[in-house]
């Protein structure tokens, strides 16, 4: 079964010159703390609204538009504004990964309040916490699908790829992107890395 970490354009040069995806505590422009550290993917083959980014002209992208209720959302305008939509697909028997529902990670956290109100909010948009799935480390580009959002729908731009094996066609493929990445980034005065430096 395929899963997927569903990210930005804005993300695409530090992912890929870091190597990995890297969990929630390395992340971010902020350095608020979170109740889990973990890499988030989904079983879910649409944007998840929790990844929404919230952005001012489209009141649609903010999460609480969503609650109980169906809204649309233009992904190929969304896409426009953070520089492309993209998802990184892995399979589910990779042992890097755990089906969150069932993990000791949310074991450790289901009763706090916080928390069952984050979970809620996850259902009442429809995300569903049971198609969650997680990896409690960074995660490797190793045996990994790469693919962008155009014209409405999902396009493979690289596919079954490991990073210690690339080839010239995937590397090119790699650096145009990271290069778009890194210049959205500029444009919008944003960090061109995944990790704080201070992480």
């Amino acid at each position: 079964m395929k899963i997927y970490h569903y990210t930005k354009g804005i993300s695409i040069n530090g992912i890929f010159t870091d190597g990995f995806i890297a969990t929630e505590s390395k992340r971010g422009i902020n350095k608020l703390p979170t109740l889990t550290d973990c890499v988030w993917l989904t079983v879910k083959n649409q944007f998840p609204k929790t990844a929404l980014p919230l952005i001012n002209d489209m009141p649609e992208t903010n999460l609480m538009c969503h609650i109980n209720k169906s809204v649309y959302v233009d992904l190929n305008k969304v896409s426009l504004v953070v520089g492309g939509l993209y998802r990184f697909s892995f399979d589910s028997s990779d042992n890097r990964f755990k089906f969150w529902w069932l993990s000791s990670e949310r074991k450790a956290i289901k009763n706090n309040v916080m928390w069952q109100m984050m979970e809620s909010i996850a259902n009442k948009v429809k995300d569903e916490v049971s198609s969650f799935w997680i990896s409690s480390a960074d995660v490797k580009l190793e045996s990994f699908t790469l693919e962008i959002y155009e014209d409405s729908e999902w396009k493979e731009i690289l596919t079954n790829v490991c990073l210690s094996t690339i080839t010239k066609e995937q590397k090119k493929i790699i650096d145009d992107l990271t290069l778009q990445s890194k210049a959205v980034c500029e444009s919008l005065n944003l960090p061109t890395q995944q990790v704080r430096l201070a992480a």
